[in-house]
């Protein structure tokens, strides 16, 4: 959907909430979907779809 991460997006806005996210998704490896599209289009937070995915991590998972 996004081609680019969100103004509020975890990997932009750093607050203790966000980091914990950005923190769990690094340990793990795993992607998460983009909090900013309602719930019940991306369903839970960690049930990523590639469609929904947090632009965010995508960015991120290039990086590396």
């Amino acid at each position: 959907m996004c081609k680019k991460p969100c103004s509020e997006c975890p990997w932009v806005v750093r607050n203790k909430f966000n980091d914990m996210i950005i923190e769990h998704s690094k340990k793990y490896d795993k992607a998460h979907n983009c909090h900013m599209i309602p719930q019940q289009k991306r369903g839970p937070l960690w049930d990523v779809k590639e469609e929904t995915k947090c632009a965010g991590r995508k960015k991120f998972e290039k990086e590396c």
